[in-house]
């Protein structure tokens, strides 16, 4: 039976409703005007009123209209036939093909644990990307949360699709992408790269894009979360969660909180920030039927990597990817700052000695080269050691053998990508750090995947 509320103020995307009767839960939906109009109850203002924030656009909606609560609390529509396809926040196809749902999965609520699958903490299983400077510094374990850092333009976004790719190209598990506060053309772009390139079979898409309301932001990040939950569980498959940014998500919770008329912490952020970023990520968890490995993109503001918010994020994750704009100035992709990135992963018992004595090497030697590279500015290389001088030519040529054409920027580079094994990797480094190529130009190791592809 339809519970009958009316609304009694609106003010900006808070709307006020007052039953006269039985009070609808929270996070309960309620409709307006057929479905038209979608609203979720947020909290209790009194014994009959209570606060909603906007779910849809308002328009064509007053005060003293009537909203209907149905029995739904909001949820995410999941079933066959998600792969390939891109949908809204509440699981409605926005491709233009039709999608039979067979399942409402609840945002909120309680999540019942099944048994974490027995290796998970046990023996530790590396994901192989085939990005040399990821699978080189920040190792990936499956079942890990790693952020990529960055301000605008330093190449997140590219970086997530080159990761979607190369797990599909693998055939590691399924992709589901959560596109949170972005820009529209940038979830056109990524939806007609996955169709080219023939990954889109292995992915659904999620999008909330920086055009829809603040609460539709907040949401469809824990959209992505319980599809990747349901899928994982029914498939029994791995699956690899990409967020993209989950900074767009603290920011949509600011942004509700400042509409509801909420006091801010000191810093601007809603009081609740913490909580807000704790409640989506424990839910990307491990269970008997398979992993989710998350990819979050995390927006640095003014490059300030101290900021609330992203530091609230930061403490939930086990590796984070530091993408750099001097790096990008010097035209080195990926630009990952080495010494600033980090994995949990990097350690002798989990990757093997050899890989971490390499690894180890190589973060020594650059910064050793970040120390001496202000003396090399000013009175040039020749005014180094002759020790200093052979670690900086080395750590040079290290920087270029880490870049490497990508299959998403074949149409912009004009070159073809490579994935790169793990051992082709570490051989190439090896070889590198013993001298052998002291004697090759710094633009052979540009831009190429394996060291076999300098000829000496």
């Amino acid at each position: 039976m339809d519970i009958q509320g009316t609304i009694t103020s609106i003010k900006g995307d808070s709307v006020e409703i007052i039953f006269s009767h039985e009070i609808p839960p929270i996070h309960a939906l309620l409709i307006h005007d057929g479905g038209a109009v979608v609203l979720e109850v947020v909290e209790r203002k009194d014994q009959k009123t209570v606060r909603a924030m906007a779910l849809s656009s308002l328009n064509h909606i007053e005060k003293g209209d009537d909203v209907f609560y149905q029995g739904e609390m909001v949820s995410v529509d999941v079933g066959e036939g998600m792969l390939g396809r891109m949908f809204n926040m509440f699981g409605k196809p926005i491709d233009g093909r039709a999608f039979q749902a067979s399942l409402k999965v609840p945002l909120f609520g309680s999540i019942k644990r099944k048994d974490i699958v027995e290796d998970f903490y046990g023996e530790k299983r590396v994901l192989e990307t085939g990005i040399k400077i990821i699978d080189l510094l920040t190792p990936i374990q499956m079942g890990d949360k790693v952020g990529l850092f960055g301000g605008a333009g330093v190449g997140k976004t590219i970086l997530i699709t080159e990761l979607i790719h190369n797990i599909a190209l693998k055939d590691l598990g399924y992709s589901l992408f959560a596109g949170i506060g972005e820009r529209m053309r940038e979830g056109n772009e990524l939806f007609h790269s996955l169709s080219d390139l023939d990954m889109l079979k292995n992915s659904a898409l999620y999008f909330g894009e920086m055009d829809k309301s603040a609460g539709v932001r907040s949401r469809v990040g824990l959209s992505a979360v319980m599809a990747s939950r349901h899928l994982r569980d029914t498939m029994g498959r791995d699956i690899f969660l990409f967020i993209d940014n989950i900074f767009r998500y603290a920011m949509a919770g600011m942004e509700v909180g400042a509409t509801l008329g909420k006091i801010p912490s000191e810093s601007g952020y809603q009081a609740t920030l913490e909580k807000e970023i704790a409640y989506l990520q424990e839910r990307i968890d491990a269970t008997d039927r398979g992993i989710i490995t998350s990819f979050q993109a995390v927006y640095v503001p003014a490059d300030d990597i101290t900021d609330p918010a992203v530091v609230a994020i930061f403490s939930h994750l086990d590796a984070g990817l530091v993408l750099s704009r001097s790096i990008v100035e010097k035209g080195m992709y990926p630009a990952v700052d080495i010494l600033q990135s980090y994995s949990l992963g990097l350690d002798k018992e989990i990757v093997g000695e050899r890989h971490y004595e390499i690894a180890s090497h190589i973060r020594e030697m650059f910064q050793k080269y970040r120390e001496l590279s202000h003396i090399i500015e000013i009175l040039g290389i020749d005014e180094l050691s002759r020790e200093d001088r052979v670690l900086a030519k080395r750590a040079e040529r290290i920087r270029r053998f880490l870049t490497q054409p990508l299959f998403v920027t074949e149409g912009f580079l004009g070159k073809k990508g490579v994935y790169v094994p793990l051992e082709k990797t570490l051989a190439g480094c090896e070889a590198i750090l013993s001298g052998k190529y002291d004697n090759v130009s710094l633009e052979d190791f540009y831009m190429i995947g394996s060291i076999d592809e300098i000829k000496q």
